[in-house]
């Protein structure tokens, strides 16, 4: 389940379905891509689905990990217990 996000413009979004702030070009997938993660009990859960591209993050983000959006979109979280904490959208690229 899904506990908390790091932009409150993204819980907005993922409540109403749409908000200024989110590119056209990702609406579709950020809509699908949080209730997967809403619907997952376990990080193993989100691998699955091999275009999600669950990873591990390291450095400044050492204990989160991320699922693929779309190019070099990512959501970027960390999972505890099985609930997501500080969902937030990261552009890599």
């Amino acid at each position: 389940m899904i506990k908390t996000f790091a932009q409150d413009w993204l819980e907005d979004f993922w409540n109403d379905g749409r908000h200024k702030r989110v590119p056209s070009e990702l609406k579709g997938r950020l809509t699908r891509k949080p209730d997967m993660l809403e619907g997952a009990s376990k990080l193993h859960d989100l691998a699955a689905l091999p275009s999600n591209r669950v990873h591990s993050l390291h450095g400044d983000r050492e204990g989160k990990y991320a699922v693929s959006v779309n190019g070099p979109w990512r959501l970027c979280f960390r999972f505890e217990d099985g609930d997501v904490y500080d969902l937030e959208p990261v552009q890599y690229h």
